[in-house]
């Protein structure tokens, strides 16, 4: 009893651990508190370093008897500043790439050729080609030759241009697309993301002069064997699933079987990562005692484990989720074979140092997150869960098939809060699809690897192999499209507050450490403190802000804005674009809402129905509950607007046709007046003179929406409202075009800031210079989205800001 009182945690068996953590918080801290140049934390390292090893040395005095406590804080404070400098080394490897190959931004949208190899294939959501090349030769247009060396991603239709997968090298001509920024608040940012793959370029393929497949045994042409024996082997459905499990190659896949996939909770099982490396060195661990009885068994085993891991390795291309898993594979055999598997945890702590050193923005990929919190959360929770399972059954057949279960159940708890972050789906049906599923893996993927590397070498022992696998493979199939093929098996989780993941995890440690009274009650403590504070946190989220929050989103050559009232009502203005396959939509307006947590739209303001303003509306009404939607009453002959009415009637949406004259009433603490169109008949054929503009006012703050009015409505609206269009911020009319915003209208209006929904790169040639040029005389703060991506307004009843 004393010594579970006095009970410590054994810091000193696990220095890994402790490293590692020390090494996330300087990462973290270098990432996302404090940008500091590179010179400023190797300053503070190697200062440190030198205040370390001065107290190491000095003389014992009465000056050092906290000279164990000092030295500790140093210690802290140098792997601390280590992970920062690492950090703020890649950051500016980045900048220095950046800057090295800013000569391709003069050539945006232009057309360029380029040599060079293929090392990644890929291919999109929308099923377009990708193709990841080393440039080492680019020719810009007046015979310009570039022979610096930079990483390029390119798109193709499947139909165009496909280079045949065993051609390794390619010319091709290349249009440049502008490097992509992050353009509203939800989005997910891409250009960042090319960055960290040092990839400076993106464009579309626009001709293939010539490919070839090199020469050499390199691992992609192994890859491309093993893909073509697969094919030969099993039939197509079969064999793209089985292309997949075996060397992680997803891109036959097609969207319906990956999202079954994910909601069953079976994708792990095609991202070959740890469980897969599982499965490959799996029967070597089975030589392990045999390598014990050997004088040099163990080295021998090393050599052979290295050589297997690294050719697993090549033939799934490298991927980062196999470098970790091999990694930690290779760690963990190794403690098992030096009969140090007790320390896996300080081991698997071990692998994930390695990578960060060699990559520390890895900490914020999900991939990184996944794998490591996977296995940390079996190899802590795991031992105490396993004594669910009754002693009689624990070590037969029927504990294996519990254990199973039991993991799958222990993952996907574990994991939920990143699973529900990332993807916001939760699987519900994962412990019962896992169940029926992985116990097949550990014979499936080892054999089907082995045929599919070997081909006829086998001849009808290799067929013959093929058979069961095949079976597998189709039940495996069916297990997912029947477990995550329903509502039920899956949950969406939308605004997860960020609270929870230490919440989540001081679950996990309490779990982990329920036999130990001293640490479980301090954790237990801790749990109260952090759910308490969650609980808090969320009560204020949920109070409300009350401000007025416009946010005009970035959709292109369109109009979508969100306005929040004071006291928590959402009013979508417009729809944004629809163009062929993709609309604003599904691309930008409804990840935003979900993001921001709006489950229910209280009204939609349409200005009028043009391609550009409705084009996301047949997607938002069935996927976002709408209150009621506000329009003029011109008719328009589109099939666009036929399908979202029809839409509308039959969901019972209430639609209420507006003019000059109404007053919305969606939230008493603002005033929302309409200015136009007219009642009665149309008085232009031209339907963007008949947009709904109105005013929105909040206390002494006020804001004009003008919809695509051009010069005919402008002036209808001076000579019916004169002083009453006087408002602090305008959006302007037909994306800043040379037929709206005209001088008496702005002179009237006189906004202290404007706001202009336009593509950079559009055919109408918007905004016009006249335009900016009446916009820039008018004294007022001229904002476009073309420029600044989603912009984001709020009024506090006094003033009006910009938030960035």
């Amino acid at each position: 009893m004393n010594q579970n009182l006095s009970y410590r945690f054994p810091f000193a068996s696990y220095p890994a651990l402790r490293i590692v953590l020390l090494l996330i918080s300087g990462i973290c801290l270098a990432s996302l508190y404090f940008s500091f140049s590179l010179p400023v934390y190797l300053g503070i390292f190697f200062g440190t370093l030198s205040l370390l090893i001065a107290i190491e040395y000095a003389p014992a005095s009465k000056f050092f008897l906290w000279k164990s406590a000092i030295s500790n804080v140093l210690y802290l404070l140098l792997i601390i500043a280590f992970g920062a400098a690492l950090m703020s080394a890649e950051n500016k490897n980045r900048q220095v790439l950046q800057m090295e190959t800013s000569a391709l931004e003069l050539y945006d949208w232009e057309k360029v050729s380029v040599t060079g190899k293929i090392y990644s294939r890929g291919r999109s959501t929308s099923g377009r080609n990708i193709y990841e090349i080393r440039v080492t030769k680019t020719t810009f247009p007046e015979n310009i030759v570039w022979h610096k060396n930079y990483k390029i991603r390119l798109y193709a239709d499947q139909g165009a241009y496909q280079v045949p997968t065993n051609h390794q090298y390619i010319e091709a001509e290349v249009e440049l697309y502008e490097f992509p920024e992050k353009r509203n608040p939800h989005e997910f940012d891409y250009g960042a993301w090319l960055l960290s793959k040092s990839i400076v370029a993106h464009g579309e393929l626009v001709k293939v002069r010539n490919s070839y497949q090199g020469s050499g045994n390199s691992w992609s042409i192994i890859r491309q064997n093993i893909l073509y024996n697969v094919d030969q082997m099993f039939e197509h459905e079969e064999a793209s699933l089985a292309k997949a499990l075996f060397i992680g190659y997803k891109k036959e896949l097609t969207e319906d079987t990956r999202q079954a996939f994910s909601r069953a909770g079976l994708s792990h099982i095609m991202a070959v990562s740890g469980m897969h490396v599982g499965f490959i060195v799996a029967p070597f661990w089975l030589l392990i005692p045999w390598l014990w009885r050997w004088t040099w068994g163990k080295y021998v085993g090393l050599v052979l484990l290295t050589l297997l891991l690294f050719s697993y390795a090549g033939i799934t291309g490298f991927s980062a989720s196999v470098s970790r898993a091999s990694i930690m594979a290779w760690l963990l055999t190794y403690g098992k074979l030096f009969q140090k598997i007790r320390h896996s945890v300080n081991l698997l702590a071990a692998a994930a140092i390695i990578l960060l050193i060699i990559q520390p923005s890895d900490l914020f990929d999900v991939g990184f997150q996944l794998s490591f919190s996977a296995v940390m959360i079996i190899l802590l929770v795991m031992p105490e869960a396993q004594r669910l399972i009754p002693i009689r059954y624990r070590y037969n057949r029927v504990g294996g098939l519990m254990t199973i279960i039991l993991i799958s159940v222990i993952v996907q708890l574990g994991l939920f809060p990143i699973l529900s972050a990332y993807f916001g789906e939760f699987s519900l049906m994962g412990p019962i699809a896992n169940a029926l599923v992985v116990p097949l893996l550990g014979v499936v993927v080892p054999a089907g690897l082995l045929i599919s590397i070997s081909g006829n070498w086998f001849g009808y022992i290799s067929g013959l192999i093929s058979v069961p696998i095949s079976w597998s493979l189709n039940w495996i199939g069916e297990v997912a499209m029947h477990a995550g093929g329903t509502s039920w098996s899956y949950l969406t989780v939308t605004g997860i507050n960020g609270w929870l993941f230490p919440v989540w995890l001081l679950i996990v440690l309490i779990t982990a450490s329920i036999r130990i009274p001293t640490i479980r009650w301090k954790l237990l403590i801790l749990f109260v403190v952090a759910a308490n504070i969650m609980l808090v946190d969320i009560l204020i989220e949920k109070s409300g802000d009350n401000r007025l929050i416009v946010t005009v989103l970035d959709v292109g050559q369109g109009d979508a804005i969100h306005i929040k009232t004071p006291l928590g009502k959402h009013i979508m203005v417009d729809a944004g674009r629809w163009s062929p396959g993709s609309n604003s939509g599904e691309r930008t307006i409804i990840p935003y809402l979900k993001h921001q947590k709006i489950k229910t739209l209280d009204g939609v303001i349409l200005s009028h129905p043009h391609a550009d303003h409705i084009g996301g509306m047949p997607d938002l009404i069935t996927e976002i509950p709408i209150k009621k939607i506000y329009q003029s009453s011109y008719p328009y002959d589109s099939r666009l607007y036929e399908r979202y009415m029809s839409y509308a009637d039959s969901l019972d949406i209430v639609i209420q046709t507006v003019a000059s004259g109404d007053i919305i009433n969606i939230d008493p603490s603002i005033r929302l007046f309409i200015l136009g169109p007219e009642h009665g008949p149309a008085v232009s054929s031209n339907i963007n003179n008949a947009s709904v503009s109105f005013r929105l006012d909040y206390e002494d703050t006020s804001f004009l929406f003008t919809g695509d009015a051009e010069a005919g409505q402008e002036r209808h609206l001076l000579n019916q409202y004169g002083n009453f269009l006087d408002t602090d911020a305008l959006k302007t009319g037909h994306h800043g075009s040379k037929t709206s915003s005209t001088q008496l209208f702005i002179d009237q209006v006189s906004p202290e800031i404007t706001f202009t929904s336009v593509a950079y790169r559009n055919r109408f040639g918007h905004p016009n210079q006249v335009s900016i040029s009446i916009l820039s005389e008018s004294g007022a703060k001229n904002y476009f989205t073309s420029l600044s991506g989603a912009l984001i307004f709020t009024s506090d009843g006094k003033n009006i800001g910009r938030e960035k």
